[in-house]
């Protein structure tokens, strides 16, 4: 009995010896581990061309407007200071050139402003004239029935009866002269006030004493002169003979209290010009009178003169070169200092 045990417990130590001594299993073979393989790096991006930007569709906006202007080509018929019979209807005619970019209608007129109407219609329509084209204006008139010098200023409106300037001024004219012997004033001209500063003397023209001013003479000059620089023209040349007739004039209208154009003897611009030995291809004449105590000086009259549409266009013509000036005082005379220039080209 005792045997079968021993036996036993020798066969569970050799069980468990065996178990001890027993070559140990293999460590299982895990599959290598391989690295991920990463994508390649993305390089950075080449830029192309910048692309090109299609224009914006264009916002169409207000259209444009033309711009009008004018240019007086020339005066077909009655030149300025031309006569005419007193009471003689006649027919007024300027030539005009569109220099704007607007094509003139019939919504476009010469409009009567001022200054003597001769029975002038109130408006004239014009014809279509493109840019660039001329167009011939004409008005029937008739000449006032006293003797005297007249002007009747125009100027031309547009569709909307809004000026359009004419070579950069509002205005043009007509001026005429009705012949006729002027009426003096009654009375003997004897008395004679001399100017202050005046460095002229006392002189006599017939019945008729008067006093001139070579130094107020000699102003006209130099303020007209700079009155035609500052307008980029060249200064005038005084003549002798356009300063014998332009003298005379004053003297004249000093001496008979006469604002005029034609003389107390009829004469006329170019009659005066004329017998002064001038020979000329171009004239004009402006006349100016004014007490020295109310403002009648040199400065006075240049100054009036560039005021007034159709003397301005005398003093600042690219027509004439020479120019000649008068001036006359008589203190009983109406107007007591009276002026006078004549303009000219050879």
């Amino acid at each position: 009995m005792h045997s079968k045990k021993l036996l036993l417990i020798v066969s569970l130590l050799v069980a468990v010896s065996a178990c001890n001594t027993a070559t140990p299993a293999a460590t299982p073979t895990l599959p290598p581990v391989s690295s991920p393989t990463l994508p390649p790096a993305t390089a950075t991006p080449t830029l192309g061309t910048t692309p090109t930007l299609l224009p914006a569709t264009p916002t169409l906006g207000t259209p444009v407007a033309c711009n009008d202007s004018a240019s007086l080509v020339a005066d077909v018929t009655y030149p300025d200071n031309s006569q005419v019979e007193a009471g003689k209807p006649f027919l007024k005619t300027w030539r005009l050139k569109n220099t704007g970019t607007c094509t003139w209608n019939a919504n476009y007129t010469l409009v009567f402003s001022s200054g003597s109407q001769m029975n002038s219609p109130a408006t004239i329509p014009f014809q279509t004239t493109s840019p660039g084209g001329t167009i011939d204006l004409s008005v029937n008139l008739v000449a006032p029935t006293a003797a005297g010098a007249f002007t009747g200023i125009y100027q031309i409106n547009d569709a909307s009866g809004q000026p359009v300037l004419i070579d950069k001024y509002q205005y043009m004219w007509v001026k005429v002269v009705v012949p006729g012997q002027p009426i003096a004033q009654s009375g003997s001209l004897t008395v004679v006030v001399p100017v202050t500063g005046a460095t002229g003397t006392p002189a006599m023209s017939g019945s008729c004493s008067y006093s001139d001013n070579p130094a107020l003479v000699s102003q006209l000059y130099t303020l007209i002169n700079a009155a035609r620089a500052d307008n980029g023209l060249p200064a005038f040349t005084v003549n002798p003979k356009l300063v014998a007739s332009a003298t005379a004039h004053s003297i004249d209208m000093a001496c008979h209290s006469l604002l005029s154009h034609t003389g107390s003897d009829g004469s006329t611009i170019q009659s005066r010009i004329s017998a002064a030995g001038y020979t000329y291809s171009y004239w004009n004449e402006a006349i100016y009178a004014q007490p020295p105590q109310y403002g009648g000086d040199a400065a006075a009259a240049v100054d009036w003169w560039l005021n007034d549409p159709p003397h301005r266009v005398i003093l600042l013509t690219n027509k004439g070169t020479d120019i000649g000036a008068g001036y006359a005082f008589v203190a009983s005379s109406t107007l007591g200092g009276y002026f006078t220039i004549d303009v000219g080209a050879p």
